[in-house]
């Protein structure tokens, strides 16, 4: 859908400089969009949902996981909603590996991840 918000040009649509003329959400999904397009082996994903609405971020993460399925991708996150699509977490704290598991699984018996990532539910 990035695509058909830039004025209805899509792939050839003009990116100004640092893409000065997209909203931050527009310019992350933007980014995501071209890192996928490489379909790299191992793909290293900071964050990618953080200027988006949670609609958007839902419709991501189920699009991400079919995307990358059967490929490496590592993703830093607190966000629920990609972190529930995820085989395997890794929790760390201060750089070493505290717990690892599945979301539903360390929200119950991990006081600290359920902190990280429960917005104020």
């Amino acid at each position: 859908d990035i695509l058909d918000s830039l004025d209805g040009d899509g792939y050839s649509a003009e990116v100004v400089e640092r893409g000065r003329t997209l909203s931050g959400g527009q310019r992350q999904r933007l980014s995501l969009a071209r890192s996928l397009y490489v379909d790299a082996p191992i793909l290293i994903l900071d964050d990618p949902t953080s200027a988006v609405d949670a609609h958007t971020e839902a419709r991501i993460a189920a699009r991400l996981r079919e995307v990358r399925n059967h490929q490496t991708t590592i993703i830093f996150t607190t966000s629920p909603l990609i972190l529930d699509h995820t085989d395997r977490i890794i929790l760390l704290v201060n750089g070493y590996v505290k717990n690892t598991g599945r979301h539903q699984d360390l929200l119950t018996t991990d006081g600290t991840y359920r902190d990280l990532v429960v917005r104020g539910e």
